[in-house]
């Protein structure tokens, strides 16, 4: 079971809700905490999340039903013509995909997303009714505080009920994650969120909370990300691309397999090589050679992160789908 079936889902849900159905996107959250967290949910479930494991791709796939071979976002950062583009904040051509938020007519409460201006906030909220933001330094400090967020979070989402039968909301959790891991204040804010899915289920709403990939602890080894640049300096046409733990190649025509044998001698144990056709990522988007993380040494872009996404093991890769539901 994947993030494809999400819409179809939520379409299920929509048809049975007495006052409507509420979707709490949280970003970042492993399988494991929301089983430990939400305690009073009708149901946990645990669906796949896409290769990779980044939001750009899982959230594309959890409104649209599809996969990156039919959305074309591969990652966080992949060729586009003659160069790179980031999903999230550049401009590439995303196929005009119908999103279950905008045939449903959702009022989104997007938070983060509706500040950014790229062509993957547009394809992922179009056609919604969207709640403003609030300002980028309330959010960046709610970000830094779990519990806080999920307080503004709520708040803003009771103000919203009222004239609302479908609202979506992201709920960013993913970037303490990266910082900190899953520390005692995550599990805190999702023990609240659950209290309040669970006020809002006995008010008559259908509650539903799902998240787009898990994270686990790296340790990047400085060695490995020397190697990795060399590989790039030496061998490729542009730059490499990918989503943390999962990170693609683009060699000189002639090189491909001299690269892949390269790099599978270069990172060893610490990650599997693959053809980008194994893992059925798109191409030209992606690179042709493909590296997925098998030890927390692996050369991540960003050595900083204590915890990083992106892989493809259970811990990042194990999402929750939870529904709340009063008691009939």
């Amino acid at each position: 079971m994947s993030l494809a079936e999400i819409p179809s889902r939520l379409e299920r849900a929509l048809g049975k809700a007495h006052s409507g159905v509420i979707v709490l996107a949280v970003d970042g959250l492993s399988s494991d905490v929301a089983k430990q967290s939400w305690l009073s949910a009708s149901s946990v479930d645990t669906l796949s999340s896409t290769v990779p494991s980044t939001s750009a791709t899982a959230l594309l796939t959890a409104v649209t039903g599809v996969s990156a071979d039919v959305h074309r976002v591969p990652g966080t950062v992949y060729r586009n013509g003659s160069g790179l583009v980031h999903a999230i904040n550049g401009a590439p051509a995303i196929p005009d995909l119908p999103t279950v938020l905008e045939r449903r007519g959702a009022t989104v409460l997007a938070r983060e997303l509706d500040l950014l201006e790229g062509t993957w906030a547009q394809a992922l909220l179009r056609g919604c009714t969207r709640v403003p933001a609030p300002a980028r330094h309330k959010l960046t400090a709610q970000a830094e505080d779990p519990p806080l967020l999920v307080a503004n979070v709520v708040a803003d989402l009771d103000k919203a009920l009222e004239g609302s039968r479908f609202l979506w909301t992201y709920v960013n959790i993913d970037d303490h994650v990266h910082r900190h891991g899953y520390d005692e204040s995550v599990h805190e804010a999702m023990l609240r969120l659950d209290a309040h899915a669970s006020r809002w289920a006995a008010k008559g709403w259908t509650v539903v909370a799902h998240s787009d990939h898990g994270q686990v602890a790296v340790d990047p080894d400085p060695d490995l990300v020397e190697a990795w640049d060399a590989i790039v300096r030496e061998e490729c046409v542009i730059p490499s691309g990918g989503a943390g733990r999962t990170r693609w190649l683009y060699p000189k025509a002639d090189r491909v397999e001299a690269v892949f044998d390269r790099v599978a001698t270069t990172l060893g144990d610490t990650a599997t090589v693959h053809h980008a056709t194994e893992l059925g990522l798109p191409q030209p988007e992606t690179g042709p050679v493909v590296a997925v993380a098998a030890s927390p040494r692996f050369p991540i872009p960003d050595p900083s992160a204590r915890f990083e996404h992106g892989g493809l093991s259970r811990d990042e890769i194990d999402v929750p789908f939870a529904v709340w539901q009063a008691v009939q």
